[in-house]
């Protein structure tokens, strides 16, 4: 192809195509390096032997590092105006509501069990139990979870901006996981003390990974079917916030559900895990497909 050209002629070719090359490699490196996919897998990656190069309580660590990976595997789902903007408010929602939130729960529950709920909840009447587990623990903690996104409702409606519902359904997950995070802490905390009252050994460890691996799952998709309800109503008002009420009811009887019958009928608990995480995809594709046809428009 090149035998009648010149020998200066197929060097400039060469240190053209080189060039080239050089140029487009640069900026693959430069988009891997501003890429919030590759930092985001490396943190999670090297998070376990950071923990022991702290010398950071391993177990508190691994719940923490396990919440913020339910957050990675939701956060993709949704696309954001202005993601920079989107992701500060999901890390103010999960620290909010792992300090505020968990204090709030904490103290309404005790203020339950302190008035005589604690008979409902111990029973084994699942008639009683499931009433009960809805109303004290359902409606506490998901009211909790929702108190960071009501507070982003009302910024909102005061400046008259407009935010997709399902951004608010992204707050709302992150306020869930922060919730898990603490929670199950105190779990955890508890299932070693009774290992070391007990004199067992496993029980602890069991509970933690349990724990850490589902139920962050399980507060994300109940907080984001009731955060999805306010982002209705942030964008609508009106009549809206009836729908909220409503999908805030429909998160709490899930939980309480799950709650009542997880020691005693798996089945029927996983179910309405099944049925909740439904119904939190439905919500989100139908909010994404709703909010391309008005794009398209």
């Amino acid at each position: 192809m090149y035998k009648n050209r010149s020998p200066r002629y197929l060097s400039l070719i060469t240190s053209s195509e080189t060039n080239a090359f050089s140029t487009r490699l640069s900026t693959y490196l430069i988009a891997v390096l501003r890429s919030r996919l590759y930092w985001g897998i490396l943190l999670f990656a090297i998070m376990p032997i950071l923990l022991e190069f702290i010398d950071m309580n391993v177990v508190i660590g691994m719940l923490v590092y396990f919440s913020l990976l339910w957050f990675f595997v939701f956060r993709p789902l949704v696309k954001t105006t202005q993601p920079g903007r989107s992701l500060i408010a999901d890390i103010i929602a999960y620290i909010f509501t792992a300090v505020i939130g968990t204090m709030f729960a904490l103290f309404v529950e005790n203020f339950w069990v302190s008035n005589g709920a604690t008979p409902f909840l111990q029973t084994n009447n699942a008639t009683i139990a499931i009433p009960s587990y809805i109303v004290f623990v359902g409606c506490t903690e998901e009211f909790s979870k929702q108190i960071i996104v009501l507070l982003a409702v009302a910024f909102v409606r005061i400046r008259h901006i407009h935010v997709k519902p399902v951004e608010f359904m992204i707050l709302g997950i992150s306020s869930g996981l922060g919730f898990s995070a603490v929670e199950n802490i105190s779990y955890v905390q508890k299932g070693l003390m009774n290992e070391v009252i007990h004199h067992t050994v496993g029980s602890g460890v069991v509970t933690a990974l349990s724990r850490a691996l589902y139920t962050p799952f399980l507060h994300a998709v109940f907080a984001g079917i009731a955060s999805y309800g306010l982002g209705l109503a942030a964008s609508r008002g009106g009549a809206a916030w009836l729908v909220a009420l409503s999908m805030w009811l429909i998160a709490a009887c899930f939980h309480g559900f799950y709650d009542a019958t997880i020691g005693t009928h798996v089945i029927w608990a996983l179910i309405a895990v099944a049925v909740a995480y439904f119904l939190f995809l439905v919500l989100l594709l139908s909010g994404i497909r709703k909010e391309n046809s008005m794009v398209k428009q």
